[in-house]
């Protein structure tokens, strides 16, 4: 007879057997499931954990921005020093420039102020006026000098500069080359405003001083004494030069003044002869008037000067200047 005993235990330590093995194995199989959840656990904190990292970015980023904004402080500095050297040195060039004419001046003239007001050449002279009736040009500053020729009340000098005769202590003005008058004849000359002025080179003629004043524009810078038309013969206006003789011949037959009138004349060699108005109206040189005669009115209606002004006025002007007369 079989033993059922025996094999219902050896059955039940099987089973038993069994059962501890799989208890063993589901207890080896859920310990790994915990540590992978707790693994995966730990990679979505660290992951998490980046983005706070993003934060200190904004650190740096923020002290490069302040660093560049103080470099302009510095370069402001030598901009302007720079700016402030050059501007300084041509302020300062021009002041001795000015500084000198004046001193050049009191040399010339003697330190008389008045001559600051009178006309001044191109060439640094300047325009003088005779005081007496007559006064002699002599070859060297002294009374002992051979007289060269001679000038008269109301004519205008050019003064290049004031001499000493080493002898007495006089002094000279000197009015050319080797030409002289005595400084205490002569007496600066101003031109009086004009009432209109032109561009370029133009001559103002005033009737009632009897004086051509040249001009460049607004700056007189010569004058010389006239003689202008009886009976207002002379046109008052403003006219210009359109037609020049050096050296003309003048027949007041081809202005109506024919032979046998009393007033007819033919002169020839008729000097620096420059017309601004039909009719015979012109500039020109007069050597048929006596010089002290000059500052009136004595001729047919021209402007008549003395021959070194009427060429100082031929080089001056040209077709087209202006020529504005007026009392």
């Amino acid at each position: 007879m079989p033993n059922f005993r025996g094999s219902t235990n050896r059955r039940f330590h099987v089973a038993l057997l069994v059962l501890l093995i799989g208890t063993l194995v589901l207890t080896a199989c859920s310990s790994p499931e915990t540590e992978l959840d707790q693994g995966v656990a730990l990679p979505a904190e660290t992951a998490t954990a980046p983005p706070t990292a993003t934060m200190p970015p904004a650190t740096p980023t923020a002290e490069p921005t302040e660093e560049p904004t103080e470099p302009p402080a510095p370069t402001l500095e030598p901009t302007a020093e720079p700016t402030q050297e050059p501007t300084a040195t041509p302020t300062e060039e021009p002041e001795p420039a000015p500084t000198e004419p004046p001193a050049e001046t009191d040399v010339l003239l003697n330190g008389d102020p008045a001559w600051q007001d009178a006309i001044h050449t191109y060439d640094g002279a300047r325009m003088g006026v005779v005081i007496p009736t007559e006064l002699n040009i002599r070859s060297a500053p002294t009374t002992d000098a051979p007289i060269l020729a001679t000038t008269f009340a109301r004519h205008t000098v050019t003064v290049y500069e004031m001499v000493t005769n080493p002898d007495d202590g006089g002094r000279w003005y000197r009015v050319g080359d080797g030409r002289y008058v005595s400084a205490d004849y002569v007496a600066p000359f101003a031109a009086p405003p004009p009432d209109e002025t032109f561009s370029g080179h133009w001559v103002d003629i005033n009737l009632s001083s009897f004086y051509a004043i040249a001009y460049d524009g607004d700056r007189p810078i010569y004058s010389a004494i006239i003689s202008a038309g009886r009976d207002d013969r002379t046109p008052l206006g403003t006219f210009n030069v359109f037609y020049r003789v050096e050296d003309e011949t003048m027949d007041s037959a081809t202005v109506g003044i024919p032979k046998g009138d009393p007033e007819y004349y033919y002169l020839e060699h008729v000097m620096y002869t420059q017309y601004f108005k039909e009719g015979g109206f012109a500039l020109h040189s007069n050597y048929w008037t006596p010089p002290s005669q000059f500052g009136g009115f004595t001729s047919n209606g021209c402007i008549s000067l003395l021959k070194g002004d009427a060429h100082w006025f031929w080089d001056f002007l040209s077709e087209g200047s202006t020529v504005h007369i007026h009392f």
